[in-house]
């Protein structure tokens, strides 16, 4: 038996060092510990070390998944809260970049003979996994994968439809509650807001930079993109070669474009970047269709010269002149004729050829739109149903 020793002192004793303290002596009863706790059984106990080999490193790979993607999610919504209360300038640029950063991929392509990789950005709209990009980024390509920002890779992607004439392409990987941007208006813009782009140039992945609109509705500027019809906003935030089919957004985190082009073979100051009004109508139509359809009005046509447009009776040269008809002409059947002015398109002036062909594109085929001209110093209204622009094989 062992004995636990206590000391027994009254309080109003004066302990004395020379004897040492009086002590009791009460015994301590201790139970043997079972057999079984001593020790596990062979085979639980193997049973658990191939699980631990086999699960454990697939497990700490999910955690890490898990925990970065958690981080991401909770710094996103931070910073869009914040961002609602305007923090202070030198603050905001980081806090977009937060709340945006999340929802922006990698991509890289595999050609069609296999021969080298190429990178490109991409930015999710979906939750479950719908990714906007550039047409030119996925074009001509056997295989593509889909780089997180949390570190997972997807080595399938899948092309749910593209649309060379904006130079737009939708795809889709296999996942589910990812973080999508959020959309923005890019028609509420103005020259001197200022826009933050982000992407994986040259592969270096997420990288952000700061600028503002320098300019809107630039009109077929002389770029290397792959769109049969060009117009853009744009910016002096750096974008180059990998940015491609990334974010361009507001202060506010917003998707106002998607970066696409830029002049020369490197930055220059002078980036473009497709507005997302018209980024939202393409993605809209090829998550429900597969595919886009396009207004056409089946006319060639160019700027009035002062002359002609004094001949009409117009006190400046405003509006495109009907140079000739293409087949089909739904133009032409609405009683169009060679020598027209278009001045109006549904109550909006018509400013010159080149905006008059975007204000077509936008418009879905079908629609009836008014259309004011002017003949022979008379101006008459008709009612013109567009048709399908036809699609040109690159």
């Amino acid at each position: 038996m062992v004995y636990r020793f206590t000391a027994n002192m009254d309080s109003s004793q004066v302990p004395d060092d020379s004897m040492g303290p009086a002590f009791s002596q009460e015994p301590i009863n201790r139970q043997p510990s079972p057999p079984e706790r001593r020790r596990l059984p062979m085979m639980l106990f193997f049973l658990l070390f191939l699980i631990g080999i086999l699960v454990i490193p697939w497990l700490a790979e999910q955690i890490v998944f898990a925990i970065t993607r958690g981080q991401e999610r909770a710094k996103a919504e931070v910073a869009r809260q914040l961002l609602g209360d305007l923090p202070l300038p030198e603050q905001r640029v980081a806090w977009v970049a937060k709340a945006a950063g999340p929802s922006v991929v990698g991509i890289l392509t595999r050609g069609a003979r296999g021969r080298g990789m190429g990178v490109g950005s991409g930015v999710i709209i979906d939750a479950d996994g719908y990714i906007l990009t550039n047409h030119h980024v996925i074009a001509n390509i056997r295989a593509i994968s889909v780089q997180l920002s949390d570190g997972r890779t997807f080595d399938k992607a899948y092309l749910v439809g593209q649309d060379p004439t904006t130079d737009l392409a939708v795809l889709k990987i296999d996942a589910t509650d990812l973080k999508p941007i959020l959309w923005g208006d890019s028609n509420t813009l103005e020259i001197g807001d200022a826009v933050v782009a982000i992407g994986n140039p040259f592969g270096l992945e997420h990288t952000v930079t700061a600028g503002i609109v320098s300019a809107k509705e630039r009109y077929n500027p002389p770029t290397s993109s792959a769109a049969e019809v060009q117009v853009y906003l744009q910016t002096d935030a750096a974008i180059n070669q990998g940015n491609s089919g990334g974010p361009l957004v507001n202060l506010r985190g917003e998707l106002i474009g998607i970066n696409t082009a830029i002049i020369g073979e490197s930055f220059q100051g002078i980036g473009f970047a497709i507005p997302s009004i018209l980024v939202r109508r393409v993605y809209e139509e090829i998550r429900e269709y597969g595919k886009v359809q396009h207004g056409w009005l089946g006319i060639s046509m160019k700027p009035p010269t002062v002359q002609y447009a004094e001949s009409m009776g117009l006190e400046k040269p405003t509006g495109v002149v009907v140079d000739g008809f293409l087949n089909p002409s739904p133009a032409r059947d609405a009683g169009m004729m060679l020598k027209d002015i278009i001045l109006r398109w549904n109550g909006e002036d018509v400013r010159d050829p080149l905006h008059l062909m975007h204000t077509i594109i936008l418009s879905a085929p079908n629609v009836t739109a008014k259309v004011e001209i002017v003949r022979d110093g008379k101006q008459i209204e008709l009612d013109v149903v567009l048709g399908t622009r036809p699609i040109r094989r690159r």
